[in-house]
């Protein structure tokens, strides 16, 4: 066994520069397509909600072009301020709300709404009254580039943990029923639209907003000062509105690689498991998202898995995907997935590379691992440290303590992450520093220490969402419209 620790990574942001963190590098450089003709100049937030919601989150929205003041902190690198927006500063661009990109439900429709019995039958109808909403909005002449959707407190308590009432109270997915999902069943729904959406709970505004204890409790929600709140909100619109504000550093030696995450998700009626992939371009950090077969249970380990033929058309779909966006095949391919590849699986992916002539491929099976380093002192071993055991096998830590910080950010005592490269191309520190770079692209938050790589937490969004998307329904392509 052999320990190291791993620099963390740079980022590139506009003008090719680079930092460590993501709101220093925006506030320092800018996004990286400041100054491409592509960039977004002025964001349209559309909202929909109560007249209490709609009118908060406008100001919210107009109190973010003035900035927030830095939480009071002995950690400034992890809470900085927010400095506002405009064309001069952070995104470059300005974010705008009015009026005509304004849509209130009426108190007596909200009553209605949250007064339907039958779970399952209060969610649709509330999914079916916001996707109306927003269809009316995709019909204006002045249409927004992102929808928020300032739910109100009396539909939170409606919908979020809410069960199907044959599934019981259980968390996981059984038989008899599952638990439903309102943030994915709505953006399935609103998936024909095109207007990606972002959910907002009334704290976003007012932090003295009483929300109930049980459902701040299992919601597993925190409140977070405004400044972090705005950073996160608004690198997410950013990024959902077509900018793109940041991408993996690039060495121009290195491979042109496309980068692919799989998982699987069961429909809703809960009788087939299908799967999902998230695809991340390093070029621009984008995910594009295909889906893929159904599911087979393995004789090697009766998990899920993709027949050899499911497998080929899967990544041949990707590789197609890659080549459509960047106009040629990519050097590398790199496959990340929370179980083991089988046989099967080996076999089509294979057969999908070699048709390319593609040199190099890394299978990488990711998966939280049991065993904890443990360190000298209070707190847990720094995020980056990388545990050998031998030349596939792994563990690495994307959670811990981080110099820049100065502290550990999380609540928990973190697992390390366990790799295992069952087809390696790249040797196994190459294959780490990757994956930790990849828990960086996540445009939800910009604390940048995230645990899982966006191959697998994109992979995992999208199924809980497509899981509502029927058979044989176009699905959008583009990650923003599941994150």
């Amino acid at each position: 066994m052999r320990i190291s620790h791993l620099p963390e990574p740079d980022l590139e942001f506009g003008g090719a520069f680079r930092h460590p963190d993501i709101r220093f590098g925006i506030m320092d450089y800018g996004p990286l397509d400041f100054g491409m003709d592509s960039a977004p100049k002025r964001i349209k937030m559309g909202i929909i909600g109560s007249a209490e919601t709609v009118e908060g989150t406008a100001r919210w929205i107009e109190r973010c072009t003035k900035g927030f003041a830095a939480k009071q902190s002995r950690q400034p690198n992890l809470f900085p301020a927010f400095p506002g927006v405009d064309f001069e500063t952070t995104f470059k661009c300005e974010f705008v709300t009015s009026d005509e990109i304004h849509r209130v439900l009426p108190t007596r429709e909200i009553a209605r709404l949250v007064g339907i019995p039958g779970q399952r039958e209060v969610t649709q109808a509330i999914v079916e009254t916001i996707t109306n909403e927003i269809a009316a909005m995709a019909e204006q002449t002045v249409k927004p580039d992102v929808v928020l959707i300032a739910l109100p407190v009396d539909i939170i308590e409606r919908t979020y943990n809410a069960r199907d009432a044959a599934g019981g109270e259980e968390d996981n997915e059984t038989e008899a029923g599952t638990a439903l999902d309102f943030r994915g069943m709505l953006k399935a729904s609103c998936m024909r639209l095109r207007l990606p959406i972002q959910l907002l709970w009334p704290t976003t505004y007012d932090p003295s907003i009483r929300i109930p204890r049980k459902l701040k409790e299992t919601s597993e929600r925190r409140t977070q000062d405004p400044a972090t709140i705005a950073w996160n909100l608004l690198t997410a619109a950013y990024y959902k509105a077509g900018g793109l504000p940041w991408r993996l550093a690039r060495d121009a030696r290195q491979l042109r690689t496309s980068f692919v995450g799989l998982s699987f998700y069961r429909s809703v009626d809960g009788d087939q498991v299908h799967t999902s992939t998230a695809q991340m371009f390093d070029e621009r950090g984008e995910g594009l998202i295909l889906r893929g077969g159904r599911m087979v249970e393995s004789e090697e380990d009766r998990r899920p898995h993709l027949t050899a033929l499911d497998a080929y058309e899967l990544l041949k779909g990707s590789l197609k995907v890659f080549r459509d966006q960047h106009g040629h095949w990519p050097a590398r391919v790199v496959l990340h997935k929370t179980s083991k590849f089988d046989r099967h699986e080996l076999d089509g992916f294979h057969k999908a590379i070699d048709e390319r002539d593609i040199d190099y491929a890394d299978f990488v099976w990711i998966q939280k691992s049991l065993t904890r380093l443990y360190r000298l002192g209070v707190y847990p071993p720094l995020r980056g440290t990388l545990l050998r055991f031998d030349k596939d096998h792994a563990l690495l830590y994307t959670r811990g303590s981080v110099d820049y910080f100065r502290t550990y950010p999380g609540m928990y005592v973190p697992r390390p992450l366990q790799l295992r490269c069952q087809v390696q191309g790249q040797p196994l520190q190459h294959v780490a520093e990757e994956t930790l770079a990849l828990t960086k692209m996540n445009w939800n938050n910009t604390q940048f220490d995230n645990g899982m790589p966006i191959t697998i937490a994109a992979a995992k969004h999208v199924g809980e969402v497509l899981k509502y998307v029927p058979e044989g329904q176009e699905i959008a392509p583009r990650y923003s419209f599941y994150m």
